[in-house]
């Protein structure tokens, strides 16, 4: 590579020294990979910078100068406790975050932060940085005449500053612990035995030796070895809290506080490093290490993609876990099972049918565009809540349950290396059949009860409702002449969202102990006995995920057309159990003068509603379900090939359920 742009910058830097770090911000970029570049090309630029110095003493000590100048005074203890550590308030971070996005962040002038936002402002930077070959970044140490952290005295200003970020951390920690959310998840350590307090007391009494020359720096130093093991019982803290979830729930505002103290004994931890010494050893790399540490801290203070993944994926993880037990229910293990599914999958159709006559009806009635919207809405939401409680099948309801199931089985899995795989195969084989015979079962019930319910209608009240209708209920059903297809995409998505209500409804119960509090409610033990009470306490555990997820399904599904029609956007949904019984219902209306050809296109479409319904529900269900358990998309390749491997052995199994 050409080194004539790093040469002419390093003799600017030369001539002309000032404290300023626009120079070594040019410089910076020069060593900056550039779009489409990998690492590499920033390893090589920085060793052809190091051979520039080697090779020309004069502007080795011009750039040494100028880095000292630059740096002489700065505090580096707020890069260490505040440079992009979130603050546990999850809103005002990420607007934080889109605004710095916009308007860069400006540290104090007097602060190491002000200089490495200046120059290290890209997110990726951190990347190149921490590849660059330690033997090269000593050598460019040693052109510098930088020292490493083992020569420098506790009065130099580094090491003071190293020591006063592990203060602030400790202190910050200690406060942290014992709010009342975190308390909640870990109550055994609301007391003097909190590892937090016996931690910070550890770091007080380590800090004041070091400070005062009573204690050596020495990795083995006993007061250190009590630091690095209070530091392990708190990460244990931590993991117990996340281990209660399971039987407490956790809020959100919980887990913001816990993710803010992991990652402030992460930074505490990496200080306490940074300050001990190996024996033998000058420092030097240690120093290197934190540099990269903190130029890492300062490119990544803006990062929003990676902050939010980290900030929901335990939430997300409890919702899908709540949501993966329900799944459990919809995968049929047997013939017995596989019957039982049908049955109720009838069930589900017959009430979709009715819902469908009822839908029609209202669409009749004259009034606004938000009375539709509420008619429609509710229409829904009963038909829904009324499949849950009769314990009825809904097929689009499946693939937000199942998706979080086959997740949960991955991640308990890993230990069976590919042997999870098979066992993953066929628990797909059994979520497919399981799926597909309930979707029979609505779509068989819901046409035929559709037209009995239409025919019952005509004799009651007269055909011209069906016969209005049925022009648009059919060209609705056309998969290439109709939007049928987006708007079943649609539907797929408040299908996911539902799961994703369920599994919250039910984690903010446990959290909140709401049984625990209908059974002790105050007002209610002067009207009801403690059994019936404690009845209502545990219907609403059981069904009140459930009830409010298919409500609110009920809502998304009855206003979205409405909501279309008011900004002009061709929005709608398409169901296939609801399109089955509105060609029940079209059929009718037009006297069965159909063609065979628009029947054929009919039928097609509502396959294709069932298919987009149930992917577009699926994918978003295991892409949330696999990202709250850290595991990657990539295990989702293997995963497909055993699927193949096994369809091609046992294709019956995706199908029909054994015999045995």
């Amino acid at each position: 590579m050409s080194t004539r742009p790093i040469r002419q910058l390093l003799e600017s830097i030369a001539a002309a020294p000032v404290p300023d770090p626009d120079p070594l911000a040019r410089l910076v970029a020069e060593l900056r990979p550039r779009q489409g570049q990998g690492v590499i090309s920033a390893v090589t630029a920085f060793a052809a910078l190091v051979k520039l110095l080697e090779n020309d003493a004069r502007i080795c000590a011009g750039l040494s100068i100028y880095l000292e100048r630059l740096c002489k005074g700065l505090r580096v203890s707020p890069t260490l406790t505040d440079s992009g550590m979130p603050s546990g308030r999850f809103w005002y971070e990420l607007r934080k975050r889109f605004i710095h996005k916009l308007l860069p962040f400006q540290p104090e002038p007097d602060t190491l932060d002000h200089v490495l936002v200046n120059v290290f402002f890209r997110e990726r930077d951190a990347q190149w940085v921490a590849a660059l070959p330690m033997d090269q970044c000593l050598r460019f140490m040693e052109l510098m005449g930088a020292r490493g952290l083992g020569e420098r005295s506790a009065d130099d200003p580094l090491f003071h500053d190293l020591l006063f970020a592990a203060k602030v951390l400790g202190m910050r920690l200690a406060g942290h612990a014992f709010d009342h959310e975190v308390l909640r998840m870990v109550p055994e350590q609301a007391g003097f035995g909190n590892a937090f307090v016996a931690m910070e007391d550890a770091l007080d009494d380590w800090i004041d030796d070091l400070r005062a020359g009573k204690a050596t720096r020495n990795v083995d130093h006993p007061l250190h070895r009590q630091v690095v093991a209070h530091i392990r019982n708190c990460h244990e803290l931590i993991a117990a809290a996340y281990r209660n979830v399971v039987r407490e729930g956790i809020s959100f505002a919980a887990d913001q506080r816990l993710i803010f103290m992991l990652r402030s004994l992460e930074r505490l931890e990496r200080v306490v490093q940074a300050i001990v010494l190996q024996p033998g050893t000058d420092g030097r790399p240690s120093f290197i290490d934190l540099v990269r540490d903190m130029v890492r801290f300062s490119a990544g203070r803006n990062r929003i993609v990676g902050f939010v993944d980290q900030s929901t994926q335990t939430l997300a993880r409890e919702i899908t876990q709540h949501t993966g037990r329900t799944g459990e229910h919809y995968i049929t293990s047997n013939a017995a099972e596989y019957k039982a599914m049908f049955r109720s999958a009838l069930g589900g159709g017959a009430v979709v049918a009715m819902a469908c006559v009822l839908k029609a009806w209202y669409g009749s009635m004259d009034t606004s565009q938000f009375g539709h919207a509420v008619l429609y809405s509710l229409n829904y939401a009963m038909a829904f809540i009324g499949i849950y409680l009769l314990h009825f099948t809904l097929a689009t309801k499946q693939p937000a349950m199942t998706a979080a199931t086959i997740a949960t089985t991955l991640d308990t899995g890993k230990s069976d290396g590919h042997r999870r795989y098979i066992a993953l195969a066929r628990l797909i084989a059994r979520t497919c059949r399981s799926q597909l015979v309930a979707f029979a079962g609505n779509v068989l019930m819901a046409f035929p009860v559709a037209v009995l319910l239409g025919y019952a209608w005509n004799l009651l009240f007269g055909p011209d409702l069906f016969a209005h209708k049925a022009p648009k209920m059919i060209a609705e059903l056309h998969p290439f002449t109709s939007a049928a297809i987006p708007h079943a995409a649609i539907a797929g998505v408040f299908l996911f969202l539902s799961g994703l209500i369920a599994g919250s409804i039910t984690n903010a119960s446990i959290n909140r102990r709401v049984p625990l509090r209908i059974r002790e409610h105050p007002a209610l033990k002067l009207i009801m006995r403690p059994e019936r009470r404690a009845r209502l306490a545990d219907l609403y555990e059981r069904h009140a995920g459930g009830v409010i997820s298919n409500f609110w399904f009920g809502v998304f599904m009855g206003c979205v057309g409405v909501l279309g029609a008011f900004f002009g956007l061709p929005l709608d949904i398409r169901h296939i159990t609801f399109a089955a019984g509105n060609l029940g219902l079209g059929m009718v209306g037009m006297a069965w003068h159909i063609s065979v050809g628009t029947v054929l296109m009919s039928l097609l479409g509502i396959f294709l509603i069932g298919v987009f319904n149930f992917a577009v529900s699926f994918a978003l269900s295991l892409s949330v379900a696999l990202r709250s358990r850290g595991i990657p998309v990539s295990e989702l390749f293997p995963i497909a090939g055993a699927v193949r491997r096994h369809f091609m052995q046992h294709p019956a199994d995706f199908f029909l359920p054994p015999k045995a």
